[in-house]
């Protein structure tokens, strides 16, 4: 716990300071400056964990970027430090304002204890627990892979899985401090998740507030999703790092849509950040979708200012993107593995085209509860969908019924919506346009666009995961948000907008509040309960490590690679290492490993 604590004050200290020049930079540029007539002013940033996410998305860059020049480790932690020494003097005067300013608010109130508190208990969770199978598999050996090599050519013909590149890879082997003792920590997965659970304090508000906001709904998703993860997180997975990143990109977008923000700048800001959570994860390729806000905002008055916006974003999208496409191409010899419709390179390292075709088919069979490829894999729908519904667990059956009748209800809204939307703008005087159902502001309209979009998104991602690998855990996090956010927003609108009983709805929020309360202490005193009989005290000081098992090994060139004795795993340690022994299936492309590893089929 204690070195998880010294870790992730690191990375706070390193991801502040750059995402603090980030987004200086970028919020003084004239084409993201607030106008109003001839006015212009600075976009203030509204959250400080604003910053830290910029800083870990730009962190992951230079970690990716860094990575095809050598491994990460030392010195590259010694450039970060030297970078952020640097931003530190240039922007000390604003530096040394806003933390003064976060201490205040911090120290009012018992705001700064809640924020430790959780600082501590999500480092416990972080310091031991179930360590994921996949991460023994191959999260382990790639993180290894990257802290001493950087990357290597057709890598993934060694162990298929490599090819599986996530951006959460670079920046988990970035922040591993194996250089030092020899031991790599696995702490990044934690601190997403610590993110997340500062996202979500905000909920304490809600009393204050007296009434609800859509976003607590989302909170309290990504809460039922942190008590899940609480005994996992100790695993580097990219499951962890995409989920907790998406719903804070739900999470404030949510929170823009309430206090009607009216900036175009948060939104790039949020769009980008999509964009990031699909180099973390394929299956999050809907969240682009979120750029049609930004972009229409940008683009609708055709205005110079915005123009330079939209294609600055448009670089800056790439210039995120670009380093996790270039890992792919090195790593397995195409663009997007396992997807083999895209082929541009013909690569001598490139992983044969049978192999990824018969790996992409093996990740969707998987995912629908099926192990034998041949004869389960090209099952119609009916049939596997079935199956796979069977297999789950009775919560995640009555979240996704729930999901079916929100997306009824949401087509509802969208049409309902089209409706308000074309009778608002013909302005025509009927029966309709007078009643208190359509008689809608044009700022609604748009909060109401807001809305459809978010929640179109997350549905789409929702259908794209089910029809691509349906495994509940690469989905969770629009299993969870999708029926409550279209149902947190009828229950809103509802409540007041609608309804002329005051009391009821006094009565209503008490009783919300009363079940979230006790809802919060049923989980927390669960966690407690599995965790006494995991308590190690030694985890109180160190973090628990990899997994170890007995290995085998064979020779290619002058390199001895391990491989399991039995089973599939082989954890850290053992180095380099494949899953089986592929001797007689690979060989060298030049004189040493780190020239790079071909198949002998291509």
């Amino acid at each position: 716990m204690l070195a998880v604590l010294l870790i992730w004050t690191y990375v706070l200290f390193t991801t502040y300071l750059v995402g603090y020049a980030v987004l200086n930079f970028i919020t003084s540029l004239d084409c993201m400056k607030v106008h109003k007539g001839k006015n212009s002013k600075k976009y203030s940033i509204h959250y400080h964990e604003s910053y830290v996410v910029a800083g870990v998305i730009a962190v992951t860059i230079y970690a990716q970027l860094f990575s095809l020049a050598g491994g990460v480790g030392f010195i590259a932690n010694l450039l970060l430090l030297a970078v952020c020494v640097t931003i530190a003097v240039y922007y000390r005067n604003d530096l040394l304002n806003d933390i003064l300013s976060m201490a205040r608010n911090l120290v009012a109130g018992r705001t700064g204890l809640y924020y430790v508190f959780i600082f501590a208990v999500m480092a416990y969770g972080a310091s031991h627990g179930i360590m994921h199978y996949d991460s023994d598999l191959y999260h382990a050996q790639a993180i290894h892979w990257i802290e001493n090599y950087g990357i290597v050519r057709g890598l993934g013909n060694l162990h298929v899985r490599f090819a599986y590149n996530s951006a959460a890879f670079p920046l988990s082997a970035l922040y591993s401090m194996s250089f030092i003792t020899g031991k790599s920590y696995h702490v990044m997965s934690g601190f997403f998740a610590l993110l997340l659970a500062w996202q979500c304090l905000d909920l304490k508000n809600i009393a204050r507030r007296g009434h609800i906001i859509l976003s607590d709904f989302a909170r309290i998703m990504a809460i039922y999703y942190l008590f899940s993860i609480y005994d996992e997180m100790v695993a580097p997975a990219s499951d962890y790092f995409l989920s907790t990143i998406v719903f804070y990109i739900i999470i404030h977008w949510l929170d823009m849509n309430v206090r009607r923000e009216h900036s175009y700048v948060p939104y790039i800001l949020l769009a980008l950040t999509g964009v990031y959570a699909v180099t973390i994860k394929l299956s999050a390729a809907p969240m682009l979708i979120l750029s049609v806000i930004p972009i229409y905002k940008l683009l609708h008055d055709r205005n110079h200012e915005k123009i330079k916006a939209f294609w600055l974003s448009i670089l800056m999208g790439v210039l995120i993107s670009l380093p996790y496409f270039i890992r792919n191409i090195v790593i397995s010899g195409w663009l997007i593995y396992p997807v083999t419709f895209i082929d541009f390179f013909n690569l001598p390292w490139e992983i044969p085209k049978g192999v990824a075709e018969f790996d992409a088919k093996e990740i969707k069979t998987f995912g629908r509860g099926y192990n034998d490829v041949v004869k389960y894999g090209d099952l119609p729908f009916r049939e596997w969908f079935v199956h796979w519904f069977n297999g789950m667990g009775t919560v995640s059956k009555i979240m996704l019924i729930l999901d079916l009748v929100a997306i009824v209800l949401y087509i509802m809204c969208v049409i309902y919506f089209v409706i308000v939307a074309v009778n608002a703008k013909t302005k025509r005087q009927t029966a309709f346009s007078e009643s208190k159902v359509f008689n809608i502001s044009n700022h609604s309209i748009v909060r109401m666009m807001d809305f459809i979009t978010l929640a179109g998104t997350i549905i789409l991602c929702l259908i794209f995961w089910l029809f691509s690998a349906p495994l509940i855990r690469y989905g969770e996090v629009y299993v969870f948000t999708t029926f409550m956010i279209v149902f947190g927003r009828l229950i809103i609108t509802g409540l007041y907008k609608y309804c002329n009983n005051k009391n009821f709805v006094v009565y209503f929020f008490r009783f919300f509040v009363f079940l979230l309360t006790g809802w919060l202490l049923y989980k927390t005193a669960n966690v407690v309960r599995e965790d006494i009989g995991r308590f190690n005290p030694v985890y109180l000081v160190d973090q628990q490590d990899y997994g170890e098992y007995e290995v085998d090994s064979f020779e290619i060139g002058d390199t001895t690679i391990y491989y399991p004795k039995e089973g599939d795993r082989v954890g850290y340690y053992p180095f380099p290492a494949a899953t089986n022994d592929v001797s007689d299936k690979i060989e060298l492309l030049g004189s040493s490993l780190d020239d790079g590893i071909k198949s002998i089929n291509n």
